[in-house]
Protein backbone atom coordinates (compact mmCIF):
# COMPACT_ATOMS: atom_id res chain seq x y z
CA UNK A 1 0.00 0.00 0.00
CA UNK A 2 2.74 2.15 0.40
CA UNK A 3 3.59 1.95 -3.22
CA UNK A 4 0.31 3.76 -4.05
CA UNK A 5 1.01 6.83 -1.88
CA UNK A 6 3.58 8.46 -4.83
CA UNK A 7 1.06 7.46 -7.40
CA UNK A 8 -1.75 9.14 -5.61
CA UNK A 9 -0.13 12.21 -5.01
CA UNK A 10 1.51 12.61 -8.55
CA UNK A 11 -1.55 12.14 -9.68
CA UNK A 12 -3.64 14.92 -7.64
CA UNK A 13 -0.32 17.40 -7.49
CA UNK A 14 -0.53 17.47 -11.59
CA UNK A 15 -4.18 17.74 -11.72
CA UNK A 16 -3.97 20.98 -9.50
CA UNK A 17 -1.12 22.22 -11.43
CA UNK A 18 -2.76 21.57 -15.11
CA UNK A 19 -5.58 23.54 -13.82
CA UNK A 20 -3.61 26.27 -11.97
CA UNK A 21 -0.75 26.77 -15.21
CA UNK A 22 -3.63 27.19 -17.56
CA UNK A 23 -4.63 30.36 -16.51
CA UNK A 24 -0.94 31.81 -16.75
CA UNK A 25 -0.08 29.78 -19.79
CA UNK A 26 -1.41 32.67 -21.92
CA UNK A 27 0.61 35.79 -20.27
CA UNK A 28 3.88 33.08 -20.62
CA UNK A 29 3.33 32.58 -24.51
CA UNK A 30 2.76 28.33 -23.50
CA UNK A 31 -0.01 27.89 -26.02
CA UNK A 32 -0.74 26.24 -29.05
CA UNK A 33 -2.68 28.05 -32.11
CA UNK A 34 -4.64 26.70 -34.37
CA UNK A 35 -3.44 26.90 -37.86
CA UNK A 36 -0.95 26.09 -40.80
CA UNK A 37 -0.44 22.20 -39.41
CA UNK A 38 -2.20 22.38 -36.36
CA UNK A 39 -5.87 21.24 -36.38
CA UNK A 40 -7.45 21.19 -33.19
CA UNK A 41 -9.92 24.19 -32.41
CA UNK A 42 -9.04 27.24 -30.10
CA UNK A 43 -6.00 27.91 -28.05
CA UNK A 44 -4.63 25.00 -26.37
CA UNK A 45 -2.45 25.44 -23.26
CA UNK A 46 1.00 23.96 -23.48
CA UNK A 47 2.02 23.09 -19.81
CA UNK A 48 1.76 19.04 -19.21
CA UNK A 49 5.41 18.63 -19.19
CA UNK A 50 5.92 21.38 -17.10
CA UNK A 51 2.95 19.86 -14.77
CA UNK A 52 3.73 16.10 -14.86
CA UNK A 53 7.75 17.38 -13.70
CA UNK A 54 6.68 19.12 -10.69
CA UNK A 55 3.91 16.29 -9.78
CA UNK A 56 6.05 13.54 -10.07
CA UNK A 57 9.04 15.43 -8.17
CA UNK A 58 6.93 16.94 -5.37
CA UNK A 59 5.45 13.45 -4.66
CA UNK A 60 8.91 11.90 -4.42
CA UNK A 61 9.88 14.27 -1.97
CA UNK A 62 6.90 14.03 -0.04
CA UNK A 63 6.92 10.70 0.59
CA UNK A 64 8.82 10.78 3.93
CA UNK A 65 11.52 8.45 3.35
CA UNK A 66 14.91 8.57 2.89
CA UNK A 67 15.50 10.34 -0.63
CA UNK A 68 16.57 8.02 -3.12
CA UNK A 69 19.62 8.06 -5.94
CA UNK A 70 17.25 7.76 -8.43
CA UNK A 71 16.08 11.30 -7.19
CA UNK A 72 19.12 12.21 -9.58
CA UNK A 73 17.31 11.18 -12.65
CA UNK A 74 14.07 13.85 -12.10
CA UNK A 75 16.75 16.48 -11.05
CA UNK A 76 18.53 15.79 -14.35
CA UNK A 77 15.01 15.60 -15.97
CA UNK A 78 14.36 19.21 -14.87
CA UNK A 79 17.04 20.61 -17.69
CA UNK A 80 14.88 18.65 -20.15
CA UNK A 81 11.37 20.28 -18.88
CA UNK A 82 13.20 24.09 -18.98
CA UNK A 83 14.57 23.69 -22.35
CA UNK A 84 11.67 22.12 -23.88
CA UNK A 85 8.95 24.62 -22.24
CA UNK A 86 11.94 26.79 -23.79
CA UNK A 87 11.28 25.18 -26.73
CA UNK A 88 7.53 25.62 -27.21
CA UNK A 89 7.83 28.98 -26.36
CA UNK A 90 10.14 29.91 -28.71
CA UNK A 91 10.85 27.22 -31.18
CA UNK A 92 14.28 26.73 -31.03
CA UNK A 93 16.63 25.24 -33.45
CA UNK A 94 17.07 21.77 -33.62
CA UNK A 95 20.97 21.94 -32.97
CA UNK A 96 20.28 23.48 -30.08
CA UNK A 97 17.50 20.96 -28.72
CA UNK A 98 20.57 18.11 -29.48
CA UNK A 99 22.78 19.95 -27.92
CA UNK A 100 20.70 20.08 -24.80
CA UNK A 101 19.52 16.78 -24.96
CA UNK A 102 23.28 15.37 -24.99
CA UNK A 103 24.27 17.73 -21.86
CA UNK A 104 21.19 16.11 -20.01
CA UNK A 105 22.37 12.33 -20.95
CA UNK A 106 25.84 12.79 -20.12
CA UNK A 107 24.94 14.77 -16.78
CA UNK A 108 22.31 11.74 -16.29
CA UNK A 109 25.12 9.01 -16.70
CA UNK A 110 28.38 10.80 -14.89
CA UNK A 111 25.66 11.92 -11.68
CA UNK A 112 24.03 8.27 -11.44
CA UNK A 113 27.38 6.06 -12.44
CA UNK A 114 24.78 3.81 -13.98
CA UNK A 115 25.86 2.51 -17.34
CA UNK A 116 24.47 -0.47 -20.30
CA UNK A 117 28.20 -2.04 -19.85
CA UNK A 118 26.59 -5.16 -21.83
CA UNK A 119 23.99 -5.59 -24.22
CA UNK A 120 23.77 -9.62 -22.57
CA UNK A 121 23.72 -12.56 -25.29
CA UNK A 122 21.16 -10.75 -27.97
CA UNK A 123 22.43 -13.65 -30.85
CA UNK A 124 23.08 -16.94 -28.25
CA UNK A 125 26.77 -16.51 -28.96
CA UNK A 126 27.93 -14.70 -25.56
CA UNK A 127 27.79 -11.98 -23.60
CA UNK A 128 28.11 -8.40 -25.64
CA UNK A 129 30.67 -6.19 -23.97
CA UNK A 130 31.27 -2.63 -24.65
CA UNK A 131 33.65 -1.91 -22.84
CA UNK A 132 35.27 1.35 -23.47
CA UNK A 133 32.15 2.37 -25.60
CA UNK A 134 29.46 1.60 -22.39
CA UNK A 135 29.43 5.87 -21.93
CA UNK A 136 29.23 6.83 -25.28
CA UNK A 137 26.46 4.18 -26.29
CA UNK A 138 24.56 5.12 -22.75
CA UNK A 139 24.56 8.62 -24.01
CA UNK A 140 22.86 7.57 -27.48
CA UNK A 141 20.50 5.65 -26.41
CA UNK A 142 19.95 8.27 -24.24
CA UNK A 143 19.27 10.83 -26.27
CA UNK A 144 17.66 8.47 -29.15
CA UNK A 145 14.63 7.80 -27.26
CA UNK A 146 13.97 11.19 -26.14
CA UNK A 147 13.84 11.59 -29.57
CA UNK A 148 11.27 8.84 -30.10
CA UNK A 149 8.99 10.11 -27.48
CA UNK A 150 9.09 13.78 -29.42
CA UNK A 151 7.91 11.58 -32.59
CA UNK A 152 5.18 9.91 -30.84
CA UNK A 153 4.01 13.25 -29.56
CA UNK A 154 1.24 13.89 -32.65
CA UNK A 155 -1.72 12.69 -31.65
CA UNK A 156 -3.61 13.65 -28.05
CA UNK A 157 -2.74 10.69 -25.54
CA UNK A 158 -0.34 8.45 -27.33
CA UNK A 159 2.77 10.05 -25.69
CA UNK A 160 1.42 9.71 -22.22
CA UNK A 161 -0.27 5.93 -23.00
CA UNK A 162 2.67 4.46 -24.53
CA UNK A 163 4.78 6.20 -21.20
CA UNK A 164 2.43 5.08 -18.62
CA UNK A 165 2.21 1.36 -19.90
CA UNK A 166 6.18 1.60 -19.87
CA UNK A 167 6.28 2.69 -16.58
CA UNK A 168 3.90 0.07 -15.37
CA UNK A 169 6.72 -2.74 -16.74
CA UNK A 170 9.37 -1.36 -15.04
CA UNK A 171 7.86 -1.15 -11.64
CA UNK A 172 6.97 -4.77 -11.93
CA UNK A 173 10.49 -5.01 -12.67
CA UNK A 174 11.72 -2.87 -9.94
CA UNK A 175 9.18 -3.28 -6.51
CA UNK A 176 10.89 -6.57 -6.06
CA UNK A 177 14.25 -5.41 -5.47
CA UNK A 178 14.56 -1.79 -5.49
CA UNK A 179 11.64 -0.18 -3.38
CA UNK A 180 13.32 3.40 -4.14
CA UNK A 181 13.50 2.93 -7.61
CA UNK A 182 9.99 2.00 -7.75
CA UNK A 183 9.13 4.89 -5.63
CA UNK A 184 10.51 7.32 -8.83
CA UNK A 185 8.81 5.19 -11.27
CA UNK A 186 5.13 5.07 -9.59
CA UNK A 187 5.65 8.55 -9.16
CA UNK A 188 6.06 9.44 -13.14
CA UNK A 189 3.23 7.12 -13.53
CA UNK A 190 0.62 9.34 -11.52
CA UNK A 191 1.66 11.89 -12.70
CA UNK A 192 0.94 10.21 -16.26
CA UNK A 193 -2.40 9.87 -15.20
CA UNK A 194 -3.03 13.07 -13.85
CA UNK A 195 -2.55 14.83 -17.08
CA UNK A 196 -4.21 12.13 -19.24
CA UNK A 197 -7.45 13.54 -17.77
CA UNK A 198 -6.79 16.79 -19.72
CA UNK A 199 -5.54 15.20 -22.73
CA UNK A 200 -7.08 12.04 -23.38
CA UNK A 201 -9.12 11.68 -26.77
CA UNK A 202 -12.06 11.93 -25.11
CA UNK A 203 -15.33 14.12 -24.82
CA UNK A 204 -15.45 14.89 -21.48
CA UNK A 205 -12.28 17.15 -21.29
CA UNK A 206 -12.76 19.18 -24.44
CA UNK A 207 -13.19 22.14 -22.62
CA UNK A 208 -10.07 21.61 -20.54
CA UNK A 209 -7.47 19.86 -22.88
CA UNK A 210 -3.97 20.42 -22.43
CA UNK A 211 -0.91 19.61 -24.24
CA UNK A 212 2.45 18.13 -23.00
CA UNK A 213 4.63 19.98 -25.26
CA UNK A 214 8.45 19.29 -26.06
CA UNK A 215 8.92 19.73 -22.03
CA UNK A 216 6.16 17.04 -21.91
CA UNK A 217 7.47 14.46 -24.72
CA UNK A 218 11.39 14.80 -24.02
CA UNK A 219 10.95 14.78 -19.92
CA UNK A 220 9.35 11.25 -20.86
CA UNK A 221 11.89 10.13 -23.03
CA UNK A 222 14.74 11.09 -20.84
CA UNK A 223 13.10 9.58 -17.64
CA UNK A 224 12.32 6.00 -19.37
CA UNK A 225 15.81 5.93 -20.42
CA UNK A 226 17.31 6.73 -17.06
CA UNK A 227 14.83 4.41 -14.77
CA UNK A 228 15.37 2.10 -17.68
CA UNK A 229 19.44 2.26 -17.13
CA UNK A 230 18.62 1.94 -13.62
CA UNK A 231 16.64 -1.24 -13.95
CA UNK A 232 19.64 -2.98 -16.05
CA UNK A 233 22.11 -2.53 -13.30
CA UNK A 234 23.40 -5.43 -11.69
CA UNK A 235 22.71 -4.12 -8.23
CA UNK A 236 18.74 -4.27 -8.77
CA UNK A 237 18.12 -8.26 -8.32
CA UNK A 238 20.48 -9.30 -10.77
CA UNK A 239 19.35 -6.94 -13.29
CA UNK A 240 16.72 -6.54 -16.35
CA UNK A 241 17.97 -8.10 -19.19
CA UNK A 242 18.91 -5.27 -21.72
CA UNK A 243 16.64 -6.69 -24.82
CA UNK A 244 13.61 -6.72 -22.54
CA UNK A 245 13.67 -2.87 -22.30
CA UNK A 246 12.34 -3.20 -26.05
CA UNK A 247 9.72 -4.97 -25.08
CA UNK A 248 8.64 -2.20 -22.61
CA UNK A 249 8.95 0.49 -25.43
CA UNK A 250 8.54 -0.60 -28.28
CA UNK A 251 6.61 2.05 -30.47
CA UNK A 252 8.95 4.47 -29.70
CA UNK A 253 11.73 2.32 -30.60
CA UNK A 254 10.50 0.84 -33.43
CA UNK A 255 9.61 4.54 -34.85
CA UNK A 256 12.56 5.98 -34.17
CA UNK A 257 14.63 3.00 -36.35
CA UNK A 258 12.30 3.28 -39.06
CA UNK A 259 11.95 6.96 -39.02
CA UNK A 260 15.79 7.34 -38.75
CA UNK A 261 16.23 4.67 -41.92
CA UNK A 262 13.51 6.26 -44.40
CA UNK A 263 15.33 9.54 -44.02
CA UNK A 264 18.29 8.38 -44.66
CA UNK A 265 16.96 6.29 -47.70
CA UNK A 266 15.63 9.29 -49.00
CA UNK A 267 18.84 11.48 -48.26
CA UNK A 268 17.10 13.86 -45.74
CA UNK A 269 18.42 14.99 -42.11
CA UNK A 270 16.96 12.76 -39.56
CA UNK A 271 15.73 16.09 -37.53
CA UNK A 272 14.18 16.79 -40.51
CA UNK A 273 9.78 16.55 -39.77
CA UNK A 274 7.30 15.02 -42.51
CA UNK A 275 3.97 13.08 -42.35
CA UNK A 276 5.40 9.39 -42.74
CA UNK A 277 5.39 8.57 -38.98
CA UNK A 278 2.86 5.54 -38.29
CA UNK A 279 0.49 7.80 -36.36
CA UNK A 280 0.30 10.46 -39.30
CA UNK A 281 -0.28 7.06 -41.43
CA UNK A 282 -2.88 5.61 -39.36
CA UNK A 283 -4.80 9.18 -39.65
CA UNK A 284 -4.42 9.42 -43.45
CA UNK A 285 -5.72 5.53 -43.26
CA UNK A 286 -9.09 6.92 -41.75
CA UNK A 287 -8.33 5.64 -38.53
CA UNK A 288 -9.98 8.22 -35.66
CA UNK A 289 -7.53 9.92 -32.76
CA UNK A 290 -9.24 7.66 -30.68
CA UNK A 291 -8.59 4.56 -32.92
CA UNK A 292 -5.45 5.39 -32.88
CA UNK A 293 -5.12 6.03 -29.33
CA UNK A 294 -6.74 3.05 -28.50
CA UNK A 295 -3.94 0.85 -31.09
CA UNK A 296 -0.76 2.05 -29.60
CA UNK A 297 -2.08 1.91 -26.00
CA UNK A 298 -3.50 -2.15 -26.90
CA UNK A 299 0.29 -2.76 -28.73
CA UNK A 300 2.08 -1.78 -25.67
CA UNK A 301 0.62 -3.19 -23.16
CA UNK A 302 0.84 -6.96 -25.26
CA UNK A 303 4.15 -6.20 -26.13
CA UNK A 304 5.35 -5.24 -22.15
CA UNK A 305 2.86 -8.28 -20.88
CA UNK A 306 4.75 -10.51 -23.72
CA UNK A 307 8.05 -9.65 -22.67
CA UNK A 308 7.55 -10.16 -19.01
CA UNK A 309 5.87 -13.50 -19.31
CA UNK A 310 8.85 -14.53 -21.46
CA UNK A 311 11.37 -13.33 -18.95
CA UNK A 312 9.59 -15.08 -15.97
CA UNK A 313 9.49 -18.34 -17.95
CA UNK A 314 13.36 -18.36 -17.88
CA UNK A 315 13.49 -17.90 -21.61
CA UNK A 316 17.50 -16.90 -23.16
CA UNK A 317 17.67 -12.95 -23.84
CA UNK A 318 18.42 -13.87 -27.83
CA UNK A 319 14.83 -15.15 -27.98
CA UNK A 320 13.65 -12.13 -26.18
CA UNK A 321 15.57 -10.39 -28.82
CA UNK A 322 14.76 -12.48 -31.72
CA UNK A 323 11.03 -12.47 -31.09
CA UNK A 324 11.07 -8.93 -30.85
CA UNK A 325 12.46 -8.30 -34.18
CA UNK A 326 9.66 -10.81 -35.55
CA UNK A 327 7.19 -8.64 -33.85
CA UNK A 328 8.23 -5.50 -35.01
CA UNK A 329 8.59 -6.52 -38.65
CA UNK A 330 4.79 -7.42 -38.23
CA UNK A 331 4.13 -3.75 -37.14
CA UNK A 332 6.13 -2.11 -39.77
CA UNK A 333 4.14 -4.49 -42.20
CA UNK A 334 0.88 -3.73 -40.28
CA UNK A 335 1.69 0.25 -39.88
CA UNK A 336 2.42 -0.09 -44.33
CA UNK A 337 -1.05 -1.48 -44.67
CA UNK A 338 -2.84 0.95 -42.88
CA UNK A 339 -5.40 1.14 -45.61
CA UNK A 340 -6.65 -2.42 -45.69
CA UNK A 341 -6.70 -2.60 -41.96
CA UNK A 342 -9.20 0.31 -41.53
CA UNK A 343 -11.84 -2.49 -43.02
CA UNK A 344 -11.11 -4.06 -39.29
CA UNK A 345 -11.29 -1.13 -37.67
CA UNK A 346 -15.87 -0.29 -36.17
CA UNK A 347 -17.23 2.89 -38.11
CA UNK A 348 -17.06 4.90 -34.23
CA UNK A 349 -13.15 4.86 -34.54
CA UNK A 350 -12.86 5.92 -38.04
CA UNK A 351 -12.18 9.58 -38.94
CA UNK A 352 -14.94 8.97 -42.12
CA UNK A 353 -15.13 12.02 -44.31
CA UNK A 354 -14.70 14.74 -42.32
CA UNK A 355 -11.95 17.38 -43.52
CA UNK A 356 -8.93 17.61 -40.95
CA UNK A 357 -9.95 21.58 -40.55
CA UNK A 358 -13.02 20.08 -38.52
CA UNK A 359 -10.94 17.33 -36.72
CA UNK A 360 -11.28 18.53 -32.74
CA UNK A 361 -7.53 16.67 -31.89
CA UNK A 362 -4.26 17.75 -32.76
CA UNK A 363 -2.77 16.14 -35.69
CA UNK A 364 0.27 18.61 -35.00
CA UNK A 365 3.76 17.51 -37.61
CA UNK A 366 6.32 17.48 -35.01
CA UNK A 367 9.34 18.89 -35.48
CA UNK A 368 11.74 15.72 -34.71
Amino acid sequence: MALLAPVATAFLITIALVLSLRHVAPFVGLVDVPGGRKTHHGEVPVIGGIAMYLGALLAVLLTGEEVPAEIEVLLAAGLMVAVGALDDRFDLRPRVRVVVHLAAAVTLVMATGFRVDSLGDLFGLGEIRLGPLDFAFTVFATVALINAFNMLDGVNGIAGGVALVALAGLSFALVPADNLAATVTLALAGAVVGFLVFNLPARFNRKWLAFMGDAGSTLLGFALAGLALVAVQSRVGGGMPPALVLWMLPMPIVELFTSTIRRLVNRTSPMRADRSHFHHRLLDAGFSVRAVFILYTVASSVSVLTGLWLWHAGLSEAVLFGVFLVMSVLCWMAMHNARRLIALVPRSLRRGALPSALMPRRTRLRRD
